[in-house]
């Protein structure tokens, strides 16, 4: 058991429950991943708002590893967190492509009255973000064991 006056996780932050310095770094891996990757797709590929989703759910599950690592632990909450935070962005960045037409009528890849986008897309990215955000964690503490038991050898 921890000692209660113990403040500092293995990372050496503070011990609370969300670990906003990697939520911030998850969130940016994975805007970056999207507009990369998706953006890409959707600009040159032409593969639509199917593929910029599937980007995205990629980008947040490496975020999510990251924010994990980086915050020493296995706390879903982190990756969740950075899913609502992309989810946010993303859906404002329609909004007004939307509100100026500069997105097309319907998205493409969408068709029209087809709500199931607007409904697996977010469930997957609060998926991929909280599951990465977990083995990013795990990771963290298996390599933090790994090199504390070649310390005692």
């Amino acid at each position: 058991m921890e000692n209660a006056t113990d403040t500092t996780r293995a990372h050496g932050g503070p011990n609370r429950d969300v670990a906003w310095r990697a939520v911030w770094s998850g969130f940016a891996i994975a805007l970056a991943g999207t507009l990369i990757a998706g953006g890409g797709g959707l600009a040159f590929a032409g593969h639509g708002m199917w593929w910029v989703a599937y980007c995205g759910a990629a980008s947040l599950f490496v975020g999510g590893v990251a924010a994990g690592w980086l915050a020493g632990t296995a706390e879903p909450l982190n990756g969740a967190f950075i899913a609502v935070f992309y989810f946010g962005t993303v859906a404002l960045t329609i909004f007004v492509g939307e509100f100026l037409a500069v997105l097309p009528d319907p998205l493409p890849g969408v068709p029209r009255g087809d709500s199931t986008f607007f409904f697996v897309w977010p469930l997957a990215q609060l998926a991929s973000s909280t599951v990465g955000a977990a083995v990013g964690g795990w990771l963290f503490a298996k390599r933090r064991k790994k090199l504390r038991d070649e310390d005692l050898s």
